[in-house]
C-alpha cells in the first residue's frame, strides 16, 4: 500500500524517511521479538532452563519495556523524538548482541531486559513521529501501514526463527536482530532534528522513580505469585502507583498526563480495550508454539510455518482496517475485532487437545489474526485522534503502556498457570498432558477478559468528549 502525498518535496522526503524507519524497525525488530517463542524449547535445552524461566524469556523483555514506556515517551517530548529513537535502536542492538553471546539463563534474561529498553524507546517515539508528520485525516492510513509492518515481522518471524535455529543455532536469531536493526538506525540519521513539542518543560525524575519501582514490583509479584513476598510486592507496587497518579494529577509537567483519561471518555475506554486485548491475546502464539512442538512433535521450522497464519492475515487486513478507520467510526471497527478474537479464543479453550486437527487450528489462527487486525489500527487511531497534537507523544506512550502492561499481565498469568499446573521443573514428555491442561486453563481465563474488552470498546462512544 502506498500513501499519495501532496505536500512539498522536502516534507515528502522527511515523511518517507520516518515511514522507512518506522516500517523497517517494526518489521525487523518484531522478527526477533516473536522468534524467541519458537526458539524457546531449544534455548531451554541448551541452557537448562525451567518452565518458569522459559516464561521469563518474554517477561524480562516486556517488563523492561513497560517500565520505560512512559519515561521514554516523555523524554521524547522534551528532548526530541529523533534523538530518543536513535538511542533506542542502538541500545536494542547492543542488547541483542549480548543475548547472542549469553552463556547462562541469567545472562540471557539480562540481555532481554536491555533489548526491551531499546525496543520501547523506538517503538514509542517513531510511531509518534509518523503520526505527527501527517494530517489527522490520513493518520489511520499511516498507522495501518506501520502496524502492518509489525504483523509482517510477526508473520516471517516464526518461520525464519525456525530455520535459523535448526541450521545455525539459537544465537543466530539474536545476531539477525543485531544486523536487522542497523538499516533503521541509518535511515533515522537523515531525518532532520525535530522540535520537541514540550521543549523547556522539566522531566519529573521523582515521578519517574515512582513509576519504575511500582511497575517492577507489580509485575515481578504477578510473575511469582505463590512465592514468598509476591503479594507484598504487588501491594507495595499498587501503593506506589497510586502515589504516582496523585503526583501526576498535581504536577504541571507530569511523566504521564493523567488528565487525558479524565477529560476524554473515548481515550479512557479505548486504552482500557487495548489493555484487555493484549492481556487476552499476547500469550496465544507462545502457548501454540509450545503446543505444536511439545504435544504435536513438530520441529521449530514446522511450528513456525503453522504459526505464520495468524500474522499473515493480520498483515493483509490491517492496512485496510486503518483506512476504514479514517472513514468510519474507529470504535465500532475495534469492537467487532474484539468480538472475533473472543470467538477464536473460545475455540482454543474448548477444542485444544493432543489430537486437534491441523486444519481447524490453522483456520482458527487466521480468524484470530483477522480479529486483531480489525482491532489494532482502528483502536490506535481512536486513541491518537482523541488528544491535541501537543499530546501525541503522551498518547503514543499510553498506547505502548497499555499494550505492554497487557502483554506482561498475559505472560505473568501464563507463567503462574505453568507453575501451578506443571511445576517448577523443565517440561518433559511426561508433563505434556499437564501442559495441555495449563494451556486450556489460560484460554479459559482469557475468554471472559476479552468479553469485558468488547463491553469497554463499545462504551467509548462515537464522538470525542469535550
Amino acid at each position: 500500500m502506498t500513501i499519495t502525498d501532496p505536500a512539498p518535496p522536502e516534507i515528502i522526503r522527511q515523511r518517507r524517511l520516518i515511514i522507512a524507519t518506522a516500517v523497517s524497525a517494526n518489521l525487523l525488530g518484531n522478527i526477533g521479538l516473536i522468534g524467541v517463542n519458537v526458539a524457546a524449547p531449544t534455548i531451554s535445552r541448551d541452557l537448562s532452563m525451567s518452565a518458569v524461566e522459559i516464561g521469563w524469556l518474554s517477561l524480562s523483555c516486556l517488563m523492561a519495556m513497560a517500565m520505560f514506556s512512559a519515561p521514554t515517551a516523555r523524554l521524547s517530548d522534551i528532548f526530541g523524538r529523533r534523538r530518543v529513537t536513535v538511542y533506542g535502536l542502538w541500545v536494542a542492538i547492543l542488547g541483542s548482541a549480548f543475548g547472542a553471546l549469553a552463556w547462562s539463563p541469567v545472562s540471557l534474561l539480562v540481555s532481554r531486559a536491555i533489548t526491551g529498553l531499546g525496543l520501547v524507546a523506538f517503538f514509542t517515539t517513531v510511531t509518534t513521529m509518523a503520526a505527527s508528520a501527517y494530517p489527522p485525516e490520513r493518520r489511520g492510513r499511516v498507522l495501518g501501514l506501520i502496524i502492518s509492518s509489525v504483523y509482517i515481522g510477526l508473520s516471517v518471524g516464526p518461520l525464519l526463527a525456525g530455520v535459523l535455529v535448526e541450521s545455525l543455532g539459537w544465537p543466530s536469531l539474536f545476531w539477525f536482530t543485531v544486523f536487522g536493526l542497523i538499516p533503521p538506525a541509518i535511515f533515522i540519521q537523515f531525518v532532520k532534528n525535530d522540535v520537541p513539542p514540550s521543549v523547556g518543560e522539566k522531566m519529573d525524575f521523582k515521578g519517574m522513580g515512582l513509576w519504575l519501582v511500582a511497575v517492577a514490583l507489580i509485575f515481578s509479584g504477578l510473575a511469582s505469585l505463590g512465592l514468598n513476598l509476591s503479594l507484598a510486592a504487588i501491594a507495595l507496587g499498587l501503593v506506589l502507583l497510586i502515589v504516582f497518579i496523585r503526583r501526576s494529577i498535581k504536577s504541571s509537567s507530569p511523566l504521564l498526563d493523567i488528565s487525558l483519561f479524565q477529560n476524554s471518555r473515548r481515550f479512557s475506554f479505548s486504552s482500557l480495550a487495548a489493555y484487555i486485548s493484549y492481556l487476552s491475546s499476547f500469550s496465544v502464539s507462545f502457548l501454540l508454539s509450545l503446543y505444536l512442538q511439545y504435544s504435536k512433535g513438530l520441529s521449530p521450522s514446522q511450528a513456525g510455518l503453522m504459526l505464520i497464519t495468524q500474522p499473515v492475515v493480520q498483515a493483509f487486513i490491517t492496512p485496510f482496517a486503518g483506512r476504514l478507520s479514517d472513514r468510519f467510526d474507529a470504535g465500532r471497527l475495534a469492537s467487532l475485532g474484539l468480538a472475533i478474537i473472543l470467538t477464536a479464543i473460545l475455540f482454543f479453550a474448548i477444542n485444544l487437545s493432543a489430537t486437534t486437527g491441523d486444519i481447524p487450528l490453522i483456520l482458527n489462527m487466521g480468524l484470530f489474526g483477522a480479529g486483531f487486525a480489525l482491532f489494532s489500527a482502528p483502536n490506535s487511531n481512536a486513541i491518537m485522534g482523541s488528544v491535541p497534537p501537543k499530546r501525541l507523544g503522551q498518547a503514543s506512550g499510553v498506547i505502548t503502556v497499555t499494550r505492554l502492561w497487557g502483554q506482561i499481565t498475559s505472560v505473568a498469568i501464563t507463567t503462574l498457570v505453568f507453575a501451578l499446573v506443571i511445576g517448577e521443573g523443565k517440561i518433559q514428555p511426561e508433563h505434556y498432558p499437564k501442559f495441555i491442561i495449563a494451556a486450556k486453563t489460560c484460554f479459559w481465563i482469557f475468554a471472559p477478559l476479552v468479553f469485558t474488552g468488547v463491553i469497554a470498546s463499545m462504551a467509548r462512544g462515537q464522538t470525542l468528549d469535550s
